[in-house]
């Protein structure tokens, strides 16, 4: 199994980059520390960022190294869903909702890719934006301030709990485990 225990900061040199495994890992992947999984080829790899901040993001194109080898992540295509809007005010209207609620999305001009979420889409059609399911690369914005934990409630999981949570989350949290209860 190859270890990959560091993110790779210097550039690659060509024949690096072609000896280098691929790994396509999907959002939810690319955000943790540790993973074990296979490459496209299949062979095992074991991710291990000690050094990793809490909050680290694995982006496309992202080089690990380990004592014996490289590999490139590559963001997978995954299920999300693509919010778009018949106007630019309509789309912008549902940007501002999702942000409130600190949802990962990746933005587009005409369009918004996000984590299917049947809360989040329930509300986004009342908005008036339309939701359609997709399979594609998902690459949500970073946040504002780079090398800060940007949280989203789906992030968190279970990790926040009633005392600590504002009302918003709370909220936020009790939706969440209502859609994936829903049958």
């Amino acid at each position: 199994m190859l270890r990959l225990d560091r993110i790779r900061t210097e550039p690659l040199a060509p024949a690096e980059a072609a000896g280098a495994l691929r790994l396509c890992l999907t959002y939810d992947e690319r955000v943790k520390t540790r993973l074990a999984t296979m490459t496209p080829a299949g062979q095992a790899v074991a991710i291990v960022l000690a050094d990793a901040r809490r909050g680290t993001v694995l982006r496309h194109g992202t080089v690990l190294a380990g004592a014996l080898g490289l590999a490139i992540v590559e963001a997978a295509a995954q299920p999300v869903a693509r919010v778009t809007a018949n106007s630019p005010l309509a789309l912008l209207r549902a940007v501002y909702h999702l942000a409130n609620r600190h949802v990962p999305a990746q933005l587009a001009a005409d369009q918004v890719l996000i984590e299917r979420d049947p809360v989040l889409e329930s509300m986004l059609r009342g908005l008036g934006a339309q939701v359609e399911h997709v399979e594609a690369p998902f690459e949500p914005e970073g946040g504002a301030y780079p090398g800060k934990h940007a949280h989203g409630h789906r992030a968190h999981g279970d990790e926040i709990d009633a005392v600590s949570a504002t009302l918003g989350e709370q909220l936020s949290i009790a939706a969440h485990a209502r859609g994936r209860s829903a049958p």
